[in-house]
């Protein structure tokens, strides 16, 4: 009796740890090429009037800062020669700005000394390179340029 609860318990724990197991592997790269930008945004950060309830070790509240859009309107895709331009007014100063890239790739990777995007760094270059990496493998080089408003 005992030997045959043994047995039930020992196959009822080999058919859970099979049960564990993926029984469909998702293979993302079935949607193909999709190392495309689907917009592009330049921003900074402005101080705002307002604080973060979070404190200092002095007790003094964190000043607030919020991501501002500086770029007008959406950029000028050019999938046929992976290009992005992003127009941005005369006045910005982009030499405390950053970068957004909309994009449906699996990865982002600035390519050469352009900056990482999300991140506040100098723009006055007005032209990056970053390669985009699908799931299926398929990778573009995507280049950025950014112009003033005319």
């Amino acid at each position: 009796m005992k030997r045959n609860i043994l047995i039930l318990i020992i196959l009822a724990g080999i058919g859970m740890l099979y049960s564990c197991e993926p029984r469909i592997d998702f293979d993302e790269g079935q949607w193909g090429d999709t190392a495309f930008i689907t917009n592009v945004n330049i921003f900074t950060l402005q101080a705002d009037e307002h604080e973060l309830q979070e404190f200092y070790e002095n007790g003094e509240l964190t000043p607030a800062r919020r991501r501002l859009i500086i770029s007008t309107g959406n950029a000028v895709i050019e999938d046929e020669n992976f290009t992005a331009t992003v127009t941005v007014p005369a006045s910005a100063d982009l030499t405390r700005a950053g970068i957004i890239i909309n994009h449906q790739s699996m990865r982002v990777e600035p390519v050469g000394f352009s900056p990482v995007a999300g991140i506040i760094t100098d723009l006055s270059d007005r032209e990056f390179i970053y390669k985009l990496v699908s799931a299926d493998g398929t990778t573009h080089d995507w280049v950025i340029r950014i112009v003033e408003e005319e």
